[in-house]
């Protein structure tokens, strides 16, 4: 990983720091504010699923595939969803070849824990037959452009990919696997619409989706996923702490953005239609 200090200046981070606490941003945005986000579903053709999204200049493209295979024994009738990441030298020059670093890790990780965790994909449909036969989904995260926030920008993407999924319907016939000619879609697999909204924190000051230069500047960051009703998962990274009550207010606050942010990008609307 790159030196930090070789991309961003003192005078940049006391620039940014300072304008942080009069309330301003670079961009213009206030500290509650998110940038603009970009969908174009479908964007892969060789995929089941996939979704091209943008959150200013952050850019993710995600795709899904999947396999048959045997479920675990502990759940002989769920199928399995795993989410990964991988951080493509050409998005920035602070990611390197190789194999996955911490970042990638926390990506996918903290991406696919607010989904888990929100019943968002209802394995038990993804069952074609108990302890023979389950569908095993795989939804891959390509950072394509990268400018901070890779986390909220990721949980979008991941969501469309799984809401435009259009499976090949599978049925057993006693011995093994055989295709129906019908799809199993979205619509069938995705039950919950789970957020995940990144704040960042630099002295006591915090602030929602940190571009790239707060990013690097920030004591930490903190990610709050939630449903229309209830918090699903919570992650902080960096040295920064907050207080309970810090937490609780970022906890009703993400509730409040989580419910804008989903009438606004209407993720719904890319749902797959067969009829």
């Amino acid at each position: 990983m790159m030196d930090v200090k070789r991309v961003i200046s003192t005078i940049e981070r006391k620039y940014i720091k300072n304008n942080l606490k009069k309330e301003e941003r670079f961009d213009g945005r206030g500290l509650w504010d998110y940038r603009e986000f970009k969908i174009t579903p479908n964007f892969v053709a060789s995929a089941e699923g996939s979704a091209d999204v943008s959150l200013g200049e952050t850019r993710i493209i995600t795709g899904l595939k999947y396999d048959i295979g045997t479920p675990f024994p502990d759940l002989p009738d769920e199928g399995v969803c795993t989410i990964m990441a991988e951080l493509i030298p050409l998005a920035s020059p602070l990611f390197e070849r190789g194999p996955p670093d911490e970042q990638s890790i926390e990506l996918a990780r903290v991406v696919d824990r607010g989904i888990r965790h929100a019943d968002c994909v209802q394995t038990k449909k993804l069952c074609i037959e108990a302890e023979k036969a389950v569908y095993i989904l795989f939804v891959d995260m390509y950072v394509i452009n990268y400018e901070g926030n890779l986390i909220d920008c990721g949980g979008v993407s991941a969501l469309t990919t799984l809401i435009s999924a259009q499976l090949p319907e599978g049925k057993w016939n006693g011995e093994d696997v055989e295709w129906t000619g019908g799809y199993f879609t979205g619509k069938d697999i995705v039950n919950e619409l789970p957020l995940v909204i990144t704040y960042g924190k630099i002295d006591d000051i915090i602030f929602l989706d940190p571009d790239l230069p707060e990013e690097l500047v920030c004591d930490g960051r903190i990610s709050i996923s939630s449903t229309e009703e209830k918090i699903t998962s919570i992650q902080k990274s960096g040295i920064a702490t907050f207080s309970f009550d810090e937490i609780k207010m970022l906890c009703n606050k993400s509730l409040e953005i989580g419910k804008k942010l989903r009438k606004d990008l209407n993720l719904w609307q890319y749902k797959a239609n067969n009829e």
